[in-house]
């Protein structure tokens, strides 16, 4: 079996939409894409109201018992990752597909750039924020304002 190439995409500035539907698009077709800077992202509304949608969708839980999810990352990174997986096919083939994209807050880790080795850098058509007017905001504030503190396990660096 072939070593499969993975491809680098910067999420700054992208909007959230049109980002996961084409990521979507591109791992159902075979492709492994690895995501960076994913607390850059926009999402394009109007900022109280973005909040507020995202603050009732955290505080949704099942009336029989409330452990038992659903259950919504506060994370940039799984933010981003739980987007894309609701526009893959809830399938076979979307769940391998869904395996075929790694997200990272920031940029790759150290321990973990061996493994993509040198990947082509890939960008997204008419994804970029400079097409919305001023009213967006951006993933990392929304995960702030639903509970993220701010750090990340793949800042940490262990000896």
């Amino acid at each position: 079996m072939a070593k499969s190439t993975w491809k680098k995409l910067d999420a700054s500035d992208k909007i959230l939409g049109r980002l996961c539907s084409q990521i979507a698009k591109k791992v159902l077709l075979g492709e492994h894409i690895v995501i960076t800077n994913a607390k850059n992202a926009v999402i394009s509304g109007n900022r109280n109201t973005t909040l507020k949608k995202y603050v009732d969708l955290m505080n949704v839980r099942t009336a029989t018992n409330p452990t038992h999810g659903p259950f919504h990352s506060s994370r940039p990174d799984t933010f981003l990752r739980q987007r894309i997986k609701l526009m893959l096919p809830n399938n076979d083939r979307g769940n391998k597909a869904y395996r075929k994209v790694h997200v990272y807050i920031n940029d790759i880790p150290k321990s973990k750039q061996s493994k993509y080795g040198k990947p082509e850098t890939i960008e997204i058509e008419k994804a970029s924020a400079s097409r919305l007017s001023s009213k967006f905001i951006s993933i990392g504030d929304v995960c702030t304002h639903i509970g993220w503190s701010g750090k990340s396990r793949d800042l940490v660096e262990f000896n």
